[in-house]
């Protein structure tokens, strides 16, 4: 079943019947003008409307990775760790603070022009979701990493909770870089 705060086509479907049912309505009652068309064009508005004005879950973590991409191209870790849970804990870094650091130190070494992403699949459940996030990051020929090459394909997997109303990234692993199995100990 479609949720109409997580896309609109659900109520511009019913818009779209509307308007066929306005039409004959107009041409079984010409007085009433455009009276009837009012209808459909508030139901559009309403789609729309609400699309834009609620974010769902699945949108929130969306947004999420989305600013956490921007804020990697930048080379800003302090926007990265805005959307870090206080609870954060993964296999090497013990807590934010530890997370914090390491993405400053590689952000420092890498100059990341565009991020391409492959796949991303969402999961969520009540107060926790996860991700899997495939990526194609491109390097500037400046980065410290583009020795390598300056195309790396990332596959990261992504831990969120959701504390109150806002959802926080409480747990990233590293799954694959270049299609070869990896974790944290070997990018580290």
């Amino acid at each position: 079943m479609w949720d109409i705060f997580e896309t609109c086509w659900l109520l511009l479907t019913v818009a779209g019947i509307a308007l066929v049912a306005a039409g004959i309505v107009r041409q079984a009652r010409p007085g009433w003008g455009y009276k009837p068309l009012l209808i459909p064009l508030a139901l559009g508005f309403l789609a729309f409307g609400l699309d834009m004005a609620v974010m769902t879950d699945y949108e929130a973590v969306v947004h999420i990775v989305a600013s956490c991409k921007r804020a990697t191209i930048q080379a800003d870790a302090a926007i990265i760790m805005h959307f870090v849970s206080p609870h954060y804990t993964d296999s090497v870094h013990r807590d934010k603070q530890a997370l914090s650091e390491a993405a400053e130190h590689i952000l420092k070494k890498a100059s990341v022009k565009k991020i391409r992403t492959q796949s991303h699949a969402i999961t969520t459940k009540g107060t926790s979701a996860t991700s899997e996030l495939n990526v194609a990051v491109h390097l500037n020929p400046d980065s410290h990493y583009a020795a390598a090459g300056s195309l790396v394909f990332a596959g990261i997997h992504l831990e969120y909770e959701k504390i109150g109303r806002t959802w926080y990234i409480c747990r990233i692993e590293v799954a694959s870089i270049n299609y070869t199995p990896m974790n944290w100990r070997d990018v580290w």
